[in-house]
């Protein structure tokens, strides 16, 4: 059977059921085991959820159907095989158990029993994203109070001396400093923020500061005997997880008050029901930081560029080199900047399929995209809705995610033609992979920048691991508008 037909009787299935994605892929396969690309499709399904094993498995029984997509071959471990194997008997266990309690519940109805509460599936847990864990003397209050800067360039013994100073003269260190060098992309335009820096030097906080203690963790940059740097790098990655979710606040309640004209009264103006949904939810952790910081959240920098009231793009190129924060001000002489400070935009790049999430000269994210060649304009606009399963459907023709832009005849959106992703097949939107699109969905605000134009980005790829998630507190659904983007 040819892809296409394959395609073809997927729709047709799901067209007449109205399980969940992975539930009717799995349905799917006992009663068609040939059918190639609903392997692949249930692959996919088991690899968005981060269940490595089982998608290889899917991936060996769709053969060259995987291969066609992906091109690359594939190869089933043993382990992955008998993964597979214990999910289906593990699949029939669970249908039996079904069948049983229904067959409990019916009798307890007839019998009048009135603790049926106790019977009712638990909900499903929201997902959020998870801290990194630290070392035992580090609290994650410390990690807040943590000091990270970044020099671009060239890790000279002059240079870092000079960063050091600066850092030394700026602030007061209260817990922990750091200093690093940002990993440049391969185009030498941006740092890449998922790349691991290298740590050069830490600094402990001291009541004197005369005594703080100055750890150099790089040979190269101190022509030095280097200290080990498992401690710098253990408060380095919790403070990632920490910058992550303040930008996206950050971003969140500077796109609030450009919408409004104010600040939000509070972080459940946020996530509010569609169409003010600007995030789906917030962390534990941003609620934290919102009481603690109030202040420094919302003293934040409207970025240049900006669409004007009136939505009219304009073009604008995205900040670039070591020397811009993003947002107009220059970096210092020696290089020194703190990452994640500038509001997040979205740059879309149609030379080379990607868009990227960025915050000033930093790439927080970046994905493949699909594009529609000359059909997707050029400009800059923003995101002007979200949506989850457009049309009402999660693998419809723009997935389970659609992010409108100001020009109402575009999106950001899913795509239930996967193999449409680098290449120029779309009628003008913007088509993403569906675990990319749903990250985005999280990231970014309503309100977001978005520019569209040539050469602006790497060719790099960089996902999150694990997925940035936020918990879903709103109903982000609108199921009385048929959504008509130029797809």
């Amino acid at each position: 059977m040819k892809p296409k037909d394959h395609e073809e009787q997927l729709r047709q299935f799901f067209n007449n059921n109205t399980l969940d994605d992975q539930m009717r892929l799995k349905k799917y396969v006992r009663e068609h085991p040939t059918n190639k690309m609903a392997w692949y499709l249930l692959g996919r399904e088991y690899d968005s959820l981060g269940k490595r094993g089982k998608a290889l498995y899917c991936y060996g029984q769709a053969g060259e159907i995987y291969e066609a997509f992906e091109n690359q071959t594939i190869t089933v471990s043993l382990e992955s095989q008998e993964a597979l194997e214990q999910l289906d008997r593990r699949g029939k266990r669970k249908r039996w158990l079904s069948r049983a309690r229904l067959a409990v519940l019916l009798a307890l109805i007839v019998f009048g029993i009135a603790y049926l509460p106790a019977f009712a599936p638990a909900p499903e847990p929201e997902t959020q994203t998870a801290l990194p864990a630290l070392p035992k003397d580090v609290s994650l209050e410390q990690v807040q109070q943590t000091k990270v800067y970044y020099i671009a360039g060239a890790k000279t013994k002059e240079r870092v001396g000079a960063a050091l100073q600066e850092m030394l003269i700026k602030e007061r260190i209260n817990s922990y400093a750091i200093l690093a060098s940002g990993k440049l992309t391969e185009d030498g335009k941006w740092i890449s923020w998922l790349q691991p820096p290298d740590i050069l030097l830490s600094v402990e906080g001291k009541q004197d500061a005369a005594q703080q203690q100055i750890q150099y963790h790089d040979a190269e940059s101190c022509q030095c005997v280097p200290t080990e740097d498992s401690k710098p790098k253990s408060i380095y990655q919790s403070w990632m997880g920490q910058r992550e979710q303040e930008v996206v606040l950050r971003s969140a309640i500077d796109a609030y008050r450009r919408i409004n004209g104010k600040l939000p009264e509070n972080l459940q103006a946020l996530n509010q029901p569609h169409p003010q949904n600007i995030l789906p939810g917030v962390t534990p952790f941003m609620e934290q930081l919102y009481e603690q910081d109030k202040a420094q959240l919302t003293d934040t920098v409207i970025p240049q560029g900006s669409p004007s009231a009136s939505g009219t793009p304009t073009t604008v190129p995205p900040s670039q080199g070591s020397g811009s924060s993003g947002n107009g001000q220059e970096a210092s002489a020696s290089g020194l900047q703190k990452p994640l400070k500038d509001p997040l935009r979205i740059i879309v790049d149609k030379t080379n399929h990607r868009l990227a999430l960025v915050s000033g000269t930093i790439i927080v994210r970046s994905y493949p995209v699909g594009l529609g060649a000359d059909r997707t304009p050029e400009g800059t606009f923003e995101i002007a809705e979200k949506v989850r399963n457009p049309n009402g459907k999660s693998n419809g023709d723009f997935g389970s995610r659609g992010m409108g832009l100001s020009n109402p005849l575009y999106a950001i959106h899913g795509t239930n033609k996967p193999n449409s992703i680098g290449k120029d097949e779309s009628l003008g939107c913007v088509r993403m992979l569906k675990e990319d699109i749903e990250e985005l969905f999280d990231m970014a605000p309503i309100g977001t920048p978005v520019t569209i134009g040539k050469g602006l980005l790497p060719s790099e790829i960089k996902r999150g691991e694990p997925v940035f998630t936020l918990p879903l507190t709103s109903n982000e659904t609108n199921p009385g508008k048929v959504y008509k983007w130029l797809d």
